[in-house]
């Protein structure tokens, strides 16, 4: 099978879903710039709509190109519909890239190119997005080490794409399908808190903030439509309410934070607030993190992922966020996404979004893993009883 070509049909008919009468924008690196091409003159035979793709270089849009129909004739009316796709950096990006703790934390641009920036929270999505990784050369090496090529990174993440089932689209709407079934069991229960614990002693609970459910990658527009905004489709996450959190978590990995590494973390909470932590490495890094304003030393998210994940098989870093994400449960210090909660163009700012809602806000956003083989969820109901979803480090449904 050609991944190359079935990956670029997933892209438009899954991530993005393009229609006809769409008006498609791609911005890539150079590096990507031939996979652009080629995917824009696929997108435009759907869209019959000229595909423009925008060439970033160290973060300035530059050239645009404009690519249209061949096979079929481009239509005379005006777009009725918009998307917008971007090719992922990670073949152009400075890996290697350092700075000083303190100065990151005090520049959003070096926050943002870390990872660490909080996205914004209240901005209203009005058309379909995604943000996506193509293998290549360099990413490659990054991954896999340094005598490998493409061809054996789109080998590896064949099963992530669900490129090397029989029917790959077909996989990605089952897989939707599953992920729909597994909210609609989180979300069945009047839940008054979730229970995290492992043997490596991690023992801490949350709740949920109220308006919060259990969402999955799919992103809905109020049309109706649909979209992936990041692949691949594994992770569910809520909301966590920002003054209940109480417990201890421990780190089941390291993870880069501020442009470093922090390894053996841990952190103690008490109403919502990370009162101590420690660390066998990175621990000023976690310092400078959580004294970053009023937000920063509270919980925002928690993610939940079967830890048996073909991603966690191939790396602990990926360098794309989709990836990073769902290698393993987290949770995430700092600020949530806020695409759990209903009616956002009803708060006037973030900090009403805040006092009304009860979910955390932050300039900063840092995912921490708690992922482990023998992770327990439950959930303790109104009545007192305990509901367990997850046990050795897997759904149980």
């Amino acid at each position: 099978m050609d991944y190359r070509s079935t990956y670029m049909e997933i892209l438009l008919r899954v991530a993005v879903r393009i229609q006809q009468g769409d008006s498609l924008s791609i911005n890539t690196n150079p590096s990507h710039l031939d996979f652009a091409r080629e995917l824009a003159q696929i997108a435009s035979e759907t869209t019959l709509q000229p595909v423009h793709i925008v060439v970033i270089e160290d973060g300035v849009p530059g050239d645009v190109l404009e690519v249209t129909p061949v096979i079929h004739e481009q239509s005379l009316a005006p777009p009725t519909g918009a998307a917008l796709l971007r090719l992922d950096d990670t073949e152009d990006r400075d890996w290697d890239f350092t700075a000083d703790p303190v100065d990151i934390v005090q520049n959003m641009g070096l926050l943002q190119k870390v990872g660490n920036l909080a996205p914004p929270q209240l901005d209203k999505q009005v058309a379909p997005w995604a943000v996506v990784p193509v293998p290549g050369p360099v990413w490659a090496r990054r991954i896999l080490g340094k005598k490998t090529s493409e061809e054996d990174l789109w080998k590896a993440l064949g099963p992530v794409f669900k490129l090397d089932t029989p029917n790959p689209l077909r996989a990605w709407q089952d897989q939707v399908t599953w992920i729909d079934h597994r909210l609609s069991l989180l979300n069945r229960h009047d839940v008054v808190s979730w229970h995290m614990r492992s043997d490596n002693g991690t023992d801490f609970s949350v709740s949920a903030v109220e308006q919060s459910r259990w969402r999955g990658g799919v992103r809905r527009l109020g049309s109706g439509r649909t979209f992936l905004p990041l692949l691949p489709l594994e992770r569910v996450s809520m909301l966590v309410e920002r003054l209940q959190g109480r417990g201890v978590v421990k780190a089941s990995r390291p993870f880069r934070l501020l442009g470093g590494m922090v390894e053996g973390a841990s952190f103690e909470l008490s109403q919502g607030t990370i009162v101590d932590f420690d660390a066998d490495r990175g621990k000023e890094l976690l310092a400078l993190a959580l004294s970053m304003d009023s937000g920063s030393a509270k919980l925002g998210e928690l993610s939940l992922v079967d830890e048996h994940s073909h991603l966690g098989t191939l790396a602990h870093h990926f360098g794309y966020g989709g990836f990073d994400e769902n290698l393993t449960s987290s949770i995430t210090i700092g600020m949530g996404e806020t695409y759990h909660l209903e009616a956002l163009d009803t708060y006037a700012d973030e900090m009403e979004l805040q006092e009304q809602t009860g979910c955390n806000v932050s300039t900063l956003r840092a995912r921490v893993p708690i992922g482990t083989a023998d992770l327990q969820v439950s959930a303790r109901l109104d009545d007192g009883s305990e509901i367990f979803f997850m046990q050795n480090g897997v759904f149980l449904t």
